[in-house]
């Protein structure tokens, strides 16, 4: 059994080879070179002339057809620490919170919601609460279940946030970053604005923010308090305040080729993408057709004309 997994799983040719010849034999030289085969192999493994499947994992190839929501904590660890720590810190990182009882009394009392209520798993606050809601991959509430009745809500950790959070994929994704993110490891950092925007990445900020804070869905409008006028350049300021949490262990990770990038100029910043509608129906939220800025069935972005 060993020696046959042996030779259906290598594709060095000289291996495969040499387990042909001797997988035939049989009594004691059939044992004998067995034996001296699967010691070859080893030898070949150790040494590295085994295929490169052994010697380094293939990289994967992102696809339309997997895009997902991943969350927030996956940029932590790996790639954009200080990003994630200052996001963490930043209001961004806290919107979940805020739907709490009890919590943000004042501004909920001024937008005629009750204060003492729990929106935590209220479909009206959860898409602009939390990240990828209703969508692959995104943020499911307390209650969640499948049709066979398993838990399917969303795990929180308290020390490190995630999905039930406003997290990156929010503000830098149409669909989630799981393929994006791929790009991004595959090339080492050096990829081009135009090849993580095909697998998902946007590049209108300013436009993106209007997804829920400028949103005629929000309860939160100007009209209610000068505080809801918003400012882009302002506002993105307290995003991404990262130099208090750069160190010697996560110096690596800077955006060396952030300039390269910033002369380039991407489809979407020259035609933003639309923004999502939704309505409330039976209490559940549904996008209204048309309105969201990729088309899953047909693997398209959907710009603005």
């Amino acid at each position: 059994m060993t020696l046959y997994w042996f030779y259906i799983n290598l594709s060095e040719p000289k291996i495969r080879y040499i387990l042909k010849l001797v997988l035939p034999f049989g009594g004691e030289m059939g044992k004998f070179f067995k034996v001296l085969a699967l010691v070859f192999v080893g030898l070949t493994l150790a040494l590295g002339g085994a295929d490169d499947a052994f010697a380094k994992k293939k990289k994967k190839k992102p696809s339309l057809k997997k895009m997902k929501y991943v969350g927030a904590a996956k940029c932590n660890g790996s790639c954009h620490d200080p990003y994630y720590q200052a996001w963490v810190k930043s209001p961004h990182g806290g919107t979940f919170n805020l739907l709490k009882a009890g919590v943000r009394k004042e501004a909920k009392e001024r937008a005629k919601l009750d204060p003492n209520k729990d929106y935590t798993a209220d479909p009206h606050c959860l898409r602009c609460h939390t990240t990828g809601y209703k969508q692959k991959g995104g943020f499911k509430p307390a209650g969640s279940k499948n049709k066979k009745g398993k838990d399917t809500s969303t795990k929180i950790d308290p020390d490190e946030p995630s999905l039930e959070q406003v997290g990156c994929e929010m503000c830098h994704s149409v669909a989630g970053g799981s393929e994006m993110r791929l790009v991004m490891k595959n090339s080492k950092g050096k990829f081009k604005k135009a090849e993580t925007e095909k697998f998902g990445q946007r590049w209108d900020y300013a436009n993106v923010c209007t997804r829920c804070h400028t949103h005629k869905n929000t309860p939160f409008q100007p009209t209610l308090h000068d505080k809801y006028k918003f400012n882009f350049e302002e506002r993105k300021k307290k995003v991404h305040q990262t130099d208090k949490y750069w160190t010697e262990d996560n110096e690596d990770q800077r955006l060396e080729h952030i300039k390269k990038r910033n002369k380039q100029t991407a489809k979407s910043e020259e035609t933003p993408l639309i923004i999502e509608d939704w309505q409330i129906k039976k209490d559940k939220l549904k996008f209204k057709k048309g309105t969201k800025p990729f088309n899953k069935k047909k693997k398209t972005f959907n710009y603005k004309g």
